[in-house]
């Protein structure tokens, strides 16, 4: 068990990006703590985002200990630079995994792309692509992904990678699930009807009917918005954030009821059940599913990878679902730095997107359990590695940021 034991943070320590909120007790009150005290709590309440609750009596600690509180308060919630939030000085490379068969893709080369595609029966219609080599094209874009074979270099430069259809996964009849980022609206006529024409250009690539079919999904009409994924996640969470035991048991009287008025099982279930329909379009239809979302790196990545758990048991394996995450999450861009607020920059950009994905998992591995090659414990251990700084996997925007 010792090898397995976190070296640097302790089990009862607090990594700045897991502060959420921390409270003050004054004469019995709770109250959020903000910038300078001019008096200093008598309890401090520490709610993490791994929603675990620490109290701290400070009623018998001596004054210079106290005075303490005020830094804690002022690191935790100022924005922070990133260089002072992960440890560099500790970052070393993984010890590479001499066993090929369990090792994770990193999809950082041209040849892990290829393999995957050939892994998925691919080939034959989707190509790996070079463009973005030197983040040229995007820095939002990894350096390597799939692209369909009619879709040329050209196309790919003209509007920064966005419009194009990007491959993230083939059924066994030939489907595949696809991605896209949505061009900007334009005001003006004419360049709103040159988007069009390039549009119609890039889906006829993919839509040749009858044989090959093509169904675009628009998932910011078709599912919930961050927002709202954010508004309901907090409601959530304040059912896990008790006090005391008095707070516990009138919650659970009405147990339920609070659970489900916080609309997260509800976004849960819309999540599934779209992920249900792209894998019955893919599989009973024959159909390729072109997903659109304005950067594609949200629930896009949610929906993909669910379709993928699904549809592959190669993803339901340890290595196949780090993988998944890898080449979904990761190297596709999603804004785990923004999302995750680990800055404390912007309140507006934080949404729980890939703890949505996780939660939806776990709904799996509950139904499904014989399936899977993990169980909740990993799922769990997942979500908390968000929050502890010794892991560069997801802390970054993107690969750009990561690599510069």
């Amino acid at each position: 068990e010792s090898q397995f034991k976190n070296k640097i943070v302790g089990e009862n320590d607090i990594t700045l990006q897991c502060v959420d909120q921390i409270y003050g007790v004054f004469d019995e009150k709770k109250k959020l703590l903000t910038g300078q005290l001019r008096k200093y709590p008598e309890k401090l309440i520490i709610y993490c985002k791994d929603l675990r609750v620490f109290h701290f009596c400070l009623r018998y600690t001596k004054e210079e200990e106290v005075k303490r509180v005020n830094g804690i308060v002022h690191h935790s919630q100022t924005p922070k630079l990133l260089k002072r939030l992960f440890l560099f000085s500790y970052a070393s490379a993984a010890p590479n995994n001499t066993d090929g068969k369990n090792q994770t893709v990193m999809f950082d080369t041209l040849e892990d792309w290829r393999n995957e595609l050939e892994r998925t029966k691919g080939n034959v219609k989707y190509k790996a692509v070079t463009t973005n080599e030197g983040y040229v094209v995007s820095e939002k874009l990894p350096l390597y992904f799939v692209v369909p074979i009619c879709v040329s270099e050209e196309s790919i430069l003209k509007y920064e990678g966005r419009g194009i259809p990007i491959w993230c996964w083939s059924c066994q009849n030939g489907a595949a699930l696809l991605k896209m980022s949505a061009l900007p609206k334009e005001q003006d006529d004419s360049t709103s009807q040159m988007q069009k024409a390039f549009l119609d250009g890039i889906y006829k690539t993919i839509s040749k009917p009858p044989y090959e079919l093509l169904k675009t999904d628009d998932l910011s009409s078709s599912l919930p918005s961050l927002q709202d994924i954010q508004t309901a996640y907090t409601k959530f969470k304040q059912l896990f954030l008790l006090d005391n035991s008095t707070e516990f048991w009138a919650t659970d009287v009405k147990w339920f009821s609070l659970l489900e008025s916080t609309n997260w099982l509800e976004i849960i279930r819309r999540v599934l059940k779209k992920a249900i329909e792209v894998a019955e379009c893919l599989e009973r239809q024959q159909t390729n599913i072109l997903l659109i979302e304005e950067s594609a790196t949200d629930l896009c990545c949610v929906i993909s990878s669910l379709v993928q758990v699904m549809m592959d048991s190669h993803s339901r394996t340890k290595s196949g679902f780090q993988s998944l995450i890898q080449k979904e999450w990761v190297v596709g861009g999603h804004s785990f730095l923004d999302r995750c607020n680990h800055l404390h920059k912007s309140d507006k950009e934080e949404a729980p997107v890939f703890l949505l994905l996780l939660d939806c998992v776990w709904q799996l591995v509950q139904q499904y359990p014989p399936a899977f090659e993990f169980t909740e414990t990993y799922l769990t251990v997942l979500s908390d590695s968000l929050y502890v700084p010794i892991f560069s996997t997801f802390f970054f925007n993107s690969q750009h940021q990561k690599d510069t």
